[in-house]
């Protein structure tokens, strides 16, 4: 039920889960550039090419891999993959407002983490490997998303190179368009059919 008590603590869980991911792994990855790089915090965080750059190449490469990850997922391969997905949305359905809530949390905790961060330490294809890793989305038994996630990973490395030659601006907006149109495809589009013709999923 959408107003059971058992949700209500799930999404309870998953708001706090998103706060500590925006300003615990945020400060993570700031102590990472001071006491391991050896970097300027400033420089790192709000280094790069000019905001409104950053943006647009953010929000184009974050349409792109959504688009073409929702084309891998609605193909019949992967259709195992948008099970384990949508499965996700089951219990949760979060309204619009959660859904740019965590986007947001994620895209700019986990981004200043894994890229500022991370990334400086290990490279780029190692940050963005972890990164998927310890989303823990890998489950053998599911090879379809398996493969999904080889997928993730490159999209991970190309938020890693925006980082690289435009700025964590950039990288965060990329980060936030994906999860935004991932999470809203689903739940409205995808989700919905599935409750219309289960067979379809």
């Amino acid at each position: 039920m959408p107003n059971s008590p058992k949700v209500r603590s799930e999404k309870t869980k998953l708001f706090y889960l998103s706060s500590l991911t925006l300003f615990g792994m945020s400060a993570f990855g700031i102590l990472l550039i001071i006491y391991v790089q050896h970097k300027d915090v400033s420089q790192k965080l709000l280094g790069g090419k000019n905001y409104y750059l950053q943006g647009i190449t953010g929000l184009f490469f974050g349409s792109l891999a959504a688009i073409l990850g929702l084309v891998l997922i609605n193909g019949k391969f992967f259709r195992n993959a948008r099970t384990y997905f949508d499965d996700l949305l089951d219990d949760l359905n979060p309204s619009l407002a959660s859904i740019l809530f965590y986007a947001f949390s994620a895209a700019v905790g986990e981004e200043i983490l894994f890229r500022a961060g991370i990334q400086g330490a290990i490279g780029i294809w190692p940050a963005a490997l972890l990164f998927v890793i310890l989303h823990g989305y890998i489950v053998p038994k599911n090879i379809p998303l398996v493969f999904y996630n080889v997928f993730l990973v490159v999209v991970s490395a190309g938020f890693g190179y925006l980082f690289k030659h435009f700025g964590l601006v950039s990288a965060i907006v990329a980060h936030f368009v994906y999860d935004v149109a991932m999470f809203c495809v689903l739940k409205y589009a995808f989700h919905t059919k599935k409750e219309v013709k289960p067979e379809l999923v």
